[in-house]
């Protein structure tokens, strides 16, 4: 009998399933054969096989196949979004979602025209769901019996009973008859009104993750992607783009056996490709302080010494009340110099800004004694002669320990702790050797002095 569009599919599916199933008797057959001439013993031996053969033909006749089939297609399921793939021991409901919308603002797999639909449940009963998955002109066997067209098995059935039985049967893979949620499935709490809440399960789009590492896996071992990549490494111009996934990841599921987890992830070998989705690195650009009073109140130098002032106040706090010892007196002048470093790094980095060189000559709120430390390309003659005499030195060490304090007192004065003028001039004076020595051993402290020299 000839058929046609999705029922010839069917039947050309038997078939060679049969015929899969037949070819290594039929090689046996054909080695029993070989080599024997008398007609007796090869129609003995066409008589020892023939059982198996005829086996064989009447477990793929259609109509049996399909009596079978409809039986085992509860053991699988057809799905697009995979419980599996949380965990393989896993015994709740999939989802299988046919729905498709084409103005969706994401990418989700309604977003898909032409989905590649997944089989989870039993191994065994894999070649239920090939059956369901076979399509003619666009549509499956699953999509028609979801839509209602039993065509495609009505030209098989002897009945309306059996084509009923195998409707219902073959359904059961379309749907579990009560969803349930399992306790190695994710669960989530999500809050509504009056004090209620959804249990929401989230499942893994295996449709949508098929469909993206197919995608992937054609732009990196494909003829024309690697065409382009040859035409991009010999610099020869070629008219295609030259399309890549970057920093990708790859994430395995089932182990050595990818078939427990289900049909689409055995095809990838158990492996699915991540996309990158980390954050940005955030890549700021130093700027001179032009908007700021001092630089000890501005974001920048706080951002960069924070961690070292939280240790020097943690220290404190632990030797609050105890007799100052020179053990203690050095530890806080150590963390203190920390700070110190920061502080000058933070300068060096200002002073290396040659491209903003004469910046404290624009209209700059710094302070007089931060801008002859930090704006040292300045090519103003009478500025590098402030600069060379070194008084502003003292107006930045008074400052750092003027912002030390404030920043001591406002966190640990609750804890009993104040730190005044004793404190404020040994801050000072902890920075104002270091700073000479930094000043002194700067490959631009002598261009400044020349220069200054030079308005003499």
């Amino acid at each position: 009998m000839q058929y046609e569009g999705l029922a010839a599919g069917i039947a050309d599916y038997i078939n060679q399933r049969r015929l899969q199933k037949l070819e290594p008797i039929e090689k046996a057959l054909e080695k029993a054969l070989k080599d024997v001439e008398d007609v007796v013993q090869q129609a003995q031996i066409n008589t020892d096989f023939l059982p198996q053969i005829q086996q064989i033909n009447q477990q793929f006749d259609v109509r049996y196949w399909l009596d079978d089939a409809a039986k085992r297609a509860k053991q699988i399921s057809l799905v697009t979004h995979a419980l599996k793939f949380t965990h393989g021991d896993a015994k709740g409901s999939s989802v299988l979602s046919l729905e498709y919308t084409a103005d969706a603002d994401y990418l989700v797999t309604a977003s898909l025209t032409n989905l590649a639909i997944d089989a989870v449940g039993n191994a065994a009963a894999l070649d239920v769901a090939k059956l369901l998955q076979l399509e003619s002109e666009g549509q499956s066997l699953a999509q028609a019996l979801t839509d209602g067209d039993f065509s495609a098995l009505a030209v098989f059935s002897e009945n309306q009973e059996q084509l009923t039985e195998w409707v219902e049967g073959f359904k059961l893979a379309l749907a579990d008859k009560a969803l349930s949620s399992h306790t190695l499935a994710k669960q989530l709490y999500f809050p509504a009104a009056d004090g209620q809440y959804h249990l929401l399960s989230p499942v893994f789009a295996t449709s949508l993750a098929h469909q993206f590492n197919g995608k992937i896996t054609a732009v990196r071992y494909g003829d024309e992607p690697k065409a382009t990549r040859e035409a991009r490494k010999a610099g020869k111009y070629y008219d295609k783009s030259d399309v890549r996934f970057l920093d990708t990841a790859i994430q395995s599921f089932g182990g050595s056996k990818p078939q427990n987890i289900s049909q689409l992830n055995s095809q990838r070998g158990g492996k699915t490709h991540l996309l990158n989705c980390s954050p940005p690195s955030w890549q700021s650009t130093l700027k001179p302080p032009l908007n700021e009073p001092s630089i000890f109140s501005g974001r920048e130098f706080n951002r960069r010494v924070w961690r070292d002032l939280q240790e020097l106040q943690r220290y404190l706090l632990s030797v609050k009340g105890r007799d100052s010892t020179l053990e203690i007196r050095r530890n806080i002048a150590a963390f203190v110099n920390d700070l110190i470093d920061g502080l000058l790094n933070y300068a060096a980095e200002v002073q290396g800004l040659t491209e903003h060189a004469g910046w404290s000559q624009q209209d700059c709120t710094l302070n007089p004694a931060e801008q002859l430390w930090l704006d040292v390309w300045c090519e103003d003659l009478q500025f590098q002669q402030k600069r060379a005499n070194n008084n502003w030195q003292q107006d930045i060490c008074l400052a750092f320990a003027g912002w030390l304090n404030n920043k001591l007192n406002y966190t640990l004065k609750k804890d009993g702790l104040v730190f005044g003028t004793v404190q404020y001039q040994h801050w000072a004076k902890l920075l104002s050797p270091r700073l000479r020595d930094y000043e002194i051993g700067t490959s631009v402290f002598s261009v400044g002095k020349s220069q200054a020299e030079v308005a003499v």
